[in-house]
């Protein structure tokens, strides 16, 4: 994998085992990438405390910094003991999805790696709010841990959209091909790659939303140049058709299984950061794939993709005088 830097969001600093931290090590071994153990924390009760004269304040704000910051130094003691070069940065920022983003362009960072948190009434692991607002804003590769499977001989499952559905830019599906064959040749394991696709109906809409028949075998054409593109498009990966995956139905429902069927560590899907009612169609669709996946998931954005979240934040924390 051609990963240099790598930044793990620490959501609780004081957690005694992180398995986002564990295979964001195990990367790093792989790579030779250094990695920053972040942390955002903000309160804006006591920014904005009309009591807190700016000498407390600022006090109190380093005060939870360096606490937090002594919290994570601990836990980057062992992976410095392993050989791998490790950095601690502890920002007092707001949101928290807008800090992690801050600290990718200010370190030039290549992956970021969160741990998914498991939702107790569905004992099942799902992303939480910040997570989605990094997938939607995030300039670098995001690697959501659901697991604690270490990743050698791992299986790698690309999800494609060689049809380009939604306006998908060209070079998406490449990047993600790419990335999902360096990272099984990185752990010594194979790459698989699967497309979902709605077949196509014998019947139109006409007048009056009456239905007009189509050709009879509009079907089998759909199906046939899905599959042509399709194979067209792992042609240079040589996949092999046992780990060629076409499925027709919903992606919400088949990528889960078939990354089941093939027992895949981890599931690279790609991200299209959209505005209005086409970002909430295509955000709902991969919240329901991602949601429903045991595996860990990759999400990798266009080549050229510019964050909208600003280098410096918008704020201006509020501090009145004493009373």
């Amino acid at each position: 994998m051609k990963v240099k830097h790598i930044l793990v969001a620490m959501g609780d600093p004081a957690a005694k085992a992180s398995p986002a931290l564990t295979k964001a090590a195990a990367i790093a071994t792989k790579t030779g990438a250094t990695i920053t153990l972040f942390h955002s924390l903000y309160s804006p009760y006591v920014a904005g405390e009309q009591f807190y004269s700016p000498e407390a304040l600022e006090k109190d704000i380093e005060a939870a910094v360096n606490s937090r910051k002594a919290q994570i130094t601990k836990l980057s003691k062992a992976l410095e003991a392993s050989g791998i070069e490790v950095r601690v940065r502890v920002r007092w920022d707001y949101p928290v999805h807008e800090s992690i983003v801050r600290e990718v362009m200010r370190e030039d960072v290549d992956l970021v790696v969160a741990e998914s948190h498991r939702h107790a009434r569905a004992a099942r692991v799902v992303l939480s709010n910040t997570d989605w607002q990094l997938i939607r804003v995030c300039p670098c590769p995001l690697l959501f841990v659901k697991t604690a499977q270490p990743y050698d001989r791992t299986r790698i499952l690309a999800a494609v959209d060689p049809m380009h559905a939604h306006a998908k830019p060209e070079d998406l599906d490449s990047r993600i091909l790419d990335i999902s064959r360096d990272f099984a040749e990185t752990f010594g394991g194979r790459m698989h790659a699967v497309h979902c696709y709605m077949l196509a109906s014998p019947f139109a809409a006409g007048g009056l939303m009456e239905p007009v028949p189509l050709p009879v075998d509009v079907a089998q054409q759909h199906a046939a140049v899905v599959r042509r593109a399709f194979d067209d498009m792992l042609k240079p990966y040589e996949l092999g058709p046992k780990r060629a995956h076409l499925r027709v139905g919903s992606a919400g429902l088949e990528i889960p299984d078939v990354a089941e069927k093939v027992d895949a560590g981890v599931v690279v899907m790609g991200a299209v950061s959209r505005s209005g009612l086409k970002r909430l169609f295509i955000g709902s669709t991969a919240e329901r794939v991602i949601d429903h996946l045991k595996c860990d998931v990759l999400v990798v954005k266009p080549s050229g993709f510019k964050t909208p979240v600003p280098k410096k934040p918008s704020y201006k924390p509020v501090v009145l005088p004493p009373l």
